[in-house]
């Protein structure tokens, strides 16, 4: 027995939409890539980078912040120096840390100096940027 039924094109829209999402950022959405979490020079960046106070601007609303974190493939977000900027009423010491740095984009990176890096950055840049040898 076949069922017939009418689909408009606005629902039609939204799934295809939505299974583009979807497709578009399972690697954004699952869990940290396996190759960059085993690897011990990963880690010594990110320890590097909050030893010298390096901050990374972003917002969990943000995409491309997902991703900078996946690059790291660490499980523990607090072993990156990032600081969240829109969550204001869970950590409003962040938030004004945001507002005072006058961000322009997500994710932003800040040295102690104030020079900065706009986007997503690969490690190795981050890891020439902040001095680590």
């Amino acid at each position: 027995m076949l069922i017939r039924f009418k689909v408009n094109r606005l629902t039609a829209l939204v799934v295809g939409l939505g299974t583009l999402f979807v497709i578009g950022n399972a690697g954004v959405l699952g869990q940290p890539s396996s190759h960059s979490a085993s690897r011990p020079s990963t880690i010594r960046l990110a320890q590097h980078l909050k030893a010298i106070g390096v901050r990374f601007y972003g917002s969990w609303t943000c995409p491309a912040c997902k991703r900078q974190l996946n690059l790291f493939g660490l499980n523990d977000i607090d072993a990156v120096p990032y600081v969240e900027c829109h969550k204001p009423e869970q950590y409003p010491d962040q938030a004004q840390l945001c507002r005072n740095a006058d961000l322009r984009v997500y994710p932003t990176w800040e040295l102690s100096d104030g020079s900065r890096l706009e986007g997503v950055q690969s490690l190795e840049t981050l890891r020439r940027w902040s001095g680590l040898n």
